[in-house]
C-alpha cells in the first residue's frame, strides 16, 4: 500500500523541504500577509502549498477539511490546516483557533437549555461534542476516512522569523471533557483546565460574546509528529505585472507602461 504523509507517517525530509520552499515563494509579494518584514504566507497560502506537496486539493471553503487527498484504493483523507503564533514556551503546547461559529455554538447550547455562565461544566463538553459532530458530518459527506485525517498546525514566531509544522489527531477527546477537565466561567468566557503531571494547563477557551472564538492548546506530547523550527528563504520581489508578462508574453501589450 502506498505510504502517504499525514495518513500513514510524518512528512519525509524531501517533502518538508519542498513545503518550506513553496512557502518561501510567497515572500515575492504574493503572500496574504504583508508584514513589517515583507510578504509572508497566510492560511490560504499554507493550504494551497501543502495540497501541492502531498498530492491533494485545496478545498477553498470553510469546511473542516482544507486539503483533500483522494486515493485509488479506498476512502481518502483530509487535513484541517491551522496557522497561528507559537504558544508561550511554558505551556508546552501548540495553539489553534478551532472555530468562530458563534451563532452555531449559541444555538446548540440554547437547544440544550444550557446557560454557559452558570453551567460551564455542561457548556464545555457540549461545545466539544458539536465540533466533533462537524468532523464526522464532513467526513461522511466527502467520503473520507476520519481516523486517517489530521490537523496540520503551522506555528510561527511573532516576527515571522521561525516556523514549525506539527500534526495532531482530529480527536478532541485527549482528556474526557466530563470529569477530566475543570470547567469554569467568567463574564466573558468559558475556560477548561486539565492537570498534566501536577501542572495546571489551559486546554480550552471559548468566548461566546467575542466572535465565538473557540481556542485550543493541545499539549505537544499529543502531536503525531513535529518538525524542528525552520526559516523561509528570501524570494525576489515580483510585481503582478511582471508575473503576467512572464506568463503571457505573446499577449502582453507592447505599449503598456505603469500609470
Amino acid at each position: 500500500m502506498l505510504s502517504l504523509p499525514f495518513r500513514d507517517r510524518a512528512m519525509n525530509p524531501d517533502e518538508l523541504e519542498a513545503l518550506r520552499l513553496v512557502l518561501s515563494t510567497y515572500r515575492d509579494s504574493s503572500g496574504q500577509n504583508q508584514t513589517k518584514v515583507g510578504s509572508m504566507p497566510g492560511f490560504r497560502d499554507f493550504e494551497r502549498g501543502l495540497a501541492s506537496v502531498i498530492g491533494g486539493t485545496a478545498a477553498e471553503n470553510k469546511g473542516v477539511f482544507d486539503v483533500i487527498r483522494t486515493v485509488t484504493t479506498g476512502p481518502g483523507f483530509g487535513v484541517s490546516c491551522k496557522m497561528a503564533r507559537f504558544a508561550p514556551t511554558a505551556q508546552e503546547a501548540a495553539f489553534v483557533e478551532l472555530s468562530n461559529a458563534a451563532a452555531k455554538f449559541r444555538a446548540h447550547l440554547l437547544g440544550r437549555q444550557i446557560n454557559w455562565v452558570t453551567e460551564p461544566q455542561l457548556a464545555g463538553p457540549a461545545i466539544i461534542e458539536l465540533v466533533t459532530s462537524w468532523h464526522q458530518a464532513d467526513a461522511d459527506a466527502l467520503g473520507l476516512d476520519l481516523q486517517a485525517s489530521k490537523y496540520a498546525i503551522l506555528s510561527r514566531s511573532s516576527n515571522w522569523a521561525e516556523f514549525q509544522l506539527s500534526a495532531y489527531p482530529l480527536d478532541l477527546y485527549g482528556f474526557n471533557p466530563i470529569g477530566e477537565i475543570e470547567w469554569s466561567s467568567t463574564k466573558s468566557r468559558v475556560d477548561g483546565h486539565v492537570d498534566i503531571n501536577g501542572r495546571k494547563h489551559l486546554l480550552w477557551q471559548w468566548y461566546p460574546n467575542s466572535g465565538g472564538q473557540l481556542k485550543w492548546w493541545p499539549p505537544l506530547a499529543w502531536a503525531d509528529w513535529a518538525t524542528s523550527r525552520f526559516t523561509l528563504e528570501e524570494a525576489p520581489i515580483v510585481l503582478p505585472t511582471a508575473r503576467a508578462k512572464e506568463y503571457f508574453p505573446d499577449l502582453w501589450p507592447d505599449g503598456f507602461t505603469p500609470a
